[in-house]
């Protein structure tokens, strides 16, 4: 079988989708040595860091005067009826106006559905009705968590039966790192003190940082112990400016609240490594991936107890309202303040990290290209 997958997700920095992307393709050739698997992409991309013998890549161009969106829509169609296509696998949402084969997709979440008031009124029309019918028309969908699937079959009225639920898990790079020094080094990279607060993940509305930064300054009115906050993340395109500096300054929080755009994932695993607590204040997640990264590295966790992160975290967190300021930071109080409480839920975390695999995700998903293809 011929296993077309659209990789442009792959093109950019790679976080989000695309290592959700990197992982299944890396494990999937693992397991998998019959299928072919030809990623699509609309210019070269680096090398990932694994080959096989049945994973290939092309790269289909565009016609300058053509806009974007004809790539998947018209070329990525007629580059698998080329190719000879048997099944079509879309790790992002989107599928093509003119479907060649049968169609997988992945909706990691349907936020823009929920929530259209957290993206920039500009950018909605990429998830409008002609959207919706194309992804309600694949064989099947595929979701990160069980609230991810109630939402998708509530909001889009799809057969609950054609919505597979495939967990997320956290690369196998994250794990302990106990070497001081090495922590000694990241956290002087990056000018920052010991047992710093770290929150991870695209800079967006939902995630709640404006709230986070006010429990911070809370914690600092009551507390003696005043860790810095450090926010990892690139804002994301789509979404209304998030204001981290100006609510830094406004709750006496300036140059306590640290900004790093972006890092490597070498320094990503470093500064999960080097807090003292992990932070997820998020309003809606699919998944939420980080809270499972900072659990691998053995990091105690603080979180949200909206949509599915209660699902994806179990009991190995501490969990707040993410509206509620004095209950959000209370629960981060508590590990700053508590050496035993914060070691005790770092190995809770270790344990709950560990029901999560990228191979058994990979495997899962193949047995959904089986099933489609019968």
């Amino acid at each position: 079988m011929r296993i077309g997958i659209e990789g442009r997700t792959l093109q950019v920095e790679r976080y989000g989708v695309a290592r959700y992307l990197t992982n299944l393709l890396r494990h999937m050739v693992e397991i998998d040595h019959e299928d072919q698997f030809i990623v699509y992409l609309s210019e070269p991309i680096d090398p990932l860091d694994f080959s096989a013998p049945n994973l290939s890549f092309r790269v289909i161009g565009l016609p300058s005067f053509l806009p974007s969106l004809a790539w998947r829509h018209l070329r990525l169609p007629w580059a698998m009826r080329r190719d000879g296509i048997h099944l079509h696998f879309s790790p992002s949402y989107f599928l093509p106006l003119f479907k060649w084969c049968p169609a997988i997709v992945v909706v990691h979440d349907i936020t823009f559905r929920v929530h259209p008031e957290w993206f920039a009124r500009d950018r909605r029309f990429l998830f409008d009705s002609i959207f919706w019918n194309k992804v309600k028309k694949a064989e099947r969908i595929i979701t990160v968590s069980q609230h991810s699937k109630e939402d998708i079959v509530r909001e889009l009225g799809v057969d609950p039966s054609r919505v597979v639920v495939i967990a997320e898990a956290a690369d196998e790079r994250f794990q302990p790192v106990r070497d001081e020094e090495v922590l000694k080094g990241i956290r002087s990279k990056f000018h920052l003190e010991e047992g710093f607060i770290l929150t991870v993940g695209a800079i967006h509305t939902r995630r709640n940082l404006e709230r986070l930064i006010q429990a911070v300054s809370i914690l600092y009115q009551r507390m003696e112990v005043q860790p810095m906050l450090v926010i990892v993340g690139t804002p994301a395109p789509f979404t209304p400016k998030v204001d981290i500096e100006g609510t830094a300054e406004r709750c006496g929080l300036k140059g306590r609240v640290v900004h790093l755009r972006y890092v490597s994932e070498e320094e990503l695993l470093l500064l999960y490594n080097a807090c003292g607590v992990f932070a997820y204040p998020s309003l809606y997640e699919g998944f939420g991936l980080p809270v499972i990264e900072a659990m691998a590295c053995g990091k105690p966790v603080a979180c949200s107890r909206a949509t599915s992160l209660p699902e994806v975290a179990g009991e190995a967190a501490l969990y707040f309202d993410p509206e509620d300021l004095e209950e959000m930071a209370e629960s981060i109080g508590k590990l700053v303040v508590d050496d035993i409480l914060r070691e005790k839920m770092g190995k809770a975390a270790l344990e709950r990290a560990a029901d999560f695999s990228w191979r058994r995700a990979a495997k899962e998903t193949l047995e959904v290209f089986k099933d489609v293809m019968g």
